[in-house]
C-alpha cells in the first residue's frame, strides 16, 4: 500500500476504481418513502481510497491557511466557538447602544455544486505543490455513482460537479473554493468598519452594526450587491427565499428590506444559526424553548428505560448522552444571555429526568436526588465545559481564537456576554 500511495502521489493519477460511489438511501422521518426527495442519500466509498485521502489531506493542510472566519472542519474550532463569537458581537454592540443587522445565507447544495475547473484554478493559486494539485484534479475528474436499493442496483451515472460525499478531502476543498467570499475590504472609508463574516462550512452570515438601523442595513446591502458577481463567477447558488435577516433590538418602523438578486430578504424575529435560535431581543427565549422541547421528546422516548430496573449508572449515562446533550447543546455560547426564569426551566428538565430515574416520590427534594446521584446542576455543568472551551481556545495555536469573546464592564441593564458564564456566582 505504501508503494501504491507513493505511486499515486508521484504520477498524480487517482485510480478509476476508487472513484465509484455506492449510494444507499435512508428514509427521512415523516416523509412519503415512495418519493425520491424523501430519501437521504449516503455515499459509500472505497475504504482504501479513504485511507489514501487521509494522507493527501495531511499534505494539503501543510500548505493551506483557511481564512480566520472559517470554523468548519478545523481542529480547535467548533460550532460553539463560532456561536460565542457571533453572540458576543451582537450583545456587545447592543450594550454600546448600536443595532446589529445580520443576514444568514442559504447556499443551495453547496458541496454538490463545486465547479471542478474553478476549484483546480484556486488550488493552483495557492502554495500547494503542482504534483499534489494534479492528484486532487485526478481525484475529482471522472467520478461516478450508482444507487443500491436492497438487492437492486442502478446503472452508473457520471458526476460533473461537487466534492465527493463521505471523503475527508471534501470539507478542505470546499473551504478553499469559498475562501474568497466577498466582504467590504478595500471599499471602505478610513472611518468605516468592515462587516463581520461568520463561516462554518456552507453556513455563511454577515453582520453590521451602527447606532442607526438604516445605516447598518445599508452596509449589509453593499455586501449583498457585491455577492452576485462572486456567485456567478464561481457557479454558487443562493436560495433567497430561505435567506433570512434579523435586526436586534425593538424597532417600531423596520428599515427597507434587504435585496439579493432582485428579491427581498424577509426580516425575521428569530433565526436559526448552527442549530441555535437567535431572537431579536438577545434573551435566547426561543433557544430555551427549543432545548426544553427536544429534551422532553428524548425523555418521552426513553421513559420505559429510565423507569426500568437497569443500574443507576447506566440510566445516568443515557440521561447525559441523550437528554442533557440536547438541553445544553452549544450552551457555553448562549446560556449567559438567559434570564433567571429561563435557567430555572432548563434546570427543571434535569430534575424531572433524575426523579424518573430513581422513581422518587413528590415529597423528595430535587437537591436530595441530585446529591444522591452525585450529579451537578445544569448551570454548573455548562460553567465547567465553558471554562474548558475558552481555556482551550485561549491557550491554543490559533491566535484568532484567543480571547475570542472577552468580558468587559457593562451596565446592569446591558445584555450579558457569553464568557460571563465562566465566572463563579456569588454565594447566596
Amino acid at each position: 500500500m505504501t508503494r501504491l500511495f507513493n505511486g499515486i502521489l508521484r504520477t498524480g493519477h487517482f485510480p478509476k476504481n476508487w472513484k465509484m460511489g455506492r449510494v444507499i438511501a435512508i428514509p427521512k422521518a415523516g416523509k412519503d418513502p415512495r418519493l425520491a426527495t424523501s430519501q437521504r442519500p449516503i455515499t459509500l466509498l472505497s475504504h482504501i481510497a479513504k485511507l489514501f485521502e487521509r494522507i493527501a489531506l495531511r499534505r494539503l493542510l501543510r500548505h493551506l491557511t483557511p481564512r480566520q472566519e472559517q470554523f468548519g472542519f478545523r481542529s480547535g474550532h467548533s460550532t460553539t466557538l463560532q456561536l460565542a463569537r457571533v453572540l458576543h458581537h451582537m450583545a456587545a454592540e447592543h450594550n454600546r447602544g448600536r443595532r446589529t443587522v445580520g443576514v444568514f445565507l442559504d447556499i443551495e447544495k453547496a458541496f454538490d455544486r463545486v465547479w471542478h475547473p474553478g476549484l483546480v484554478f484556486k488550488l493552483l493559486n495557492t502554495q500547494i505543490p503542482p504534483a499534489l494539485v494534479r492528484t486532487v484534479a485526478s481525484f475529482l475528474e471522472g467520478r461516478s455513482f450508482f444507487v443500491a436499493v436492497e438487492d437492486a442496483t442502478s446503472d452508473p451515472r457520471p458526476i460533473h460537479a461537487g466534492v465527493p460525499q463521505g471523503s475527508c478531502l471534501s470539507p478542505c476543498l470546499y473551504g478553499v473554493y469559498t475562501d474568497d467570499i466577498p466582504t467590504l475590504a478595500g471599499q471602505l472609508q478610513d472611518w468605516e468598519e468592515d462587516v463581520v463574516l461568520a463561516l462554518y462550512a456552507d453556513d455563511s452570515a454577515y453582520f453590521a452594526s451602527s447606532r442607526r438601523a438604516d445605516l447598518a442595513t445599508a452596509k449589509i446591502q453593499r455586501v449583498l450587491d457585491l455577492l452576485p458577481e462572486w456567485l456567478d463567477k464561481w457557479r454558487v447558488a443562493v436560495n433567497v427565499t430561505k435567506t433570512a435577516a434579523i435586526l436586534t433590538g425593538q424597532q417600531r418602523t423596520m428599515p427597507p428590506k434587504l435585496r439579493l438578486r432582485g428579491q427581498d430578504v424577509e426580516w425575521q424575529t428569530k433565526v436559526r444559526y448552527l442549530g441555535v435560535q437567535i431572537d431579536r431581543s438577545m434573551r435566547m427565549a426561543a433557544q430555551v424553548e427549543q432545548a426544553v422541547h427536544q429534551s422532553r421528546a428524548a425523555r418521552s422516548m426513553l421513559r420505559p428505560v429510565l423507569r426500568s430496573h437497569l443500574p443507576l449508572r447506566a440510566k445516568l449515562a443515557l440521561y447525559k448522552g441523550y437528554i442533557r446533550s440536547r438541553l445544553t447543546y452549544a450552551a457555553p455560547a448562549w446560556y449567559a444571555l438567559c434570564s433567571i426564569s429561563q435557567r430555572k426551566r432548563i434546570q427543571a428538565q434535569q430534575s424531572i429526568a433524575l426523579r424518573m430515574i430513581v422513581g422518587a416520590g413528590r415529597y423528595v427534594l430535587n437537591d436530595v436526588i441530585a446529591r444522591y446521584l452525585r450529579i451537578e446542576t445544569v448551570e454548573e455543568f455548562i460553567r465547567r465545559i465553558a471554562r474548558r472551551m475558552f481555556d482551550f481556545a485561549d491557550q491554543g495555536p490559533h491566535e484568532f481564537l484567543r480571547n475570542i469573546a472577552p468580558t468587559h464592564e457593562r451596565s446592569p441593564s446591558g445584555r450579558p456576554l457569553p464568557r460571563e458564564i465562566t465566572k463563579t456566582p456569588p454565594p447566596n
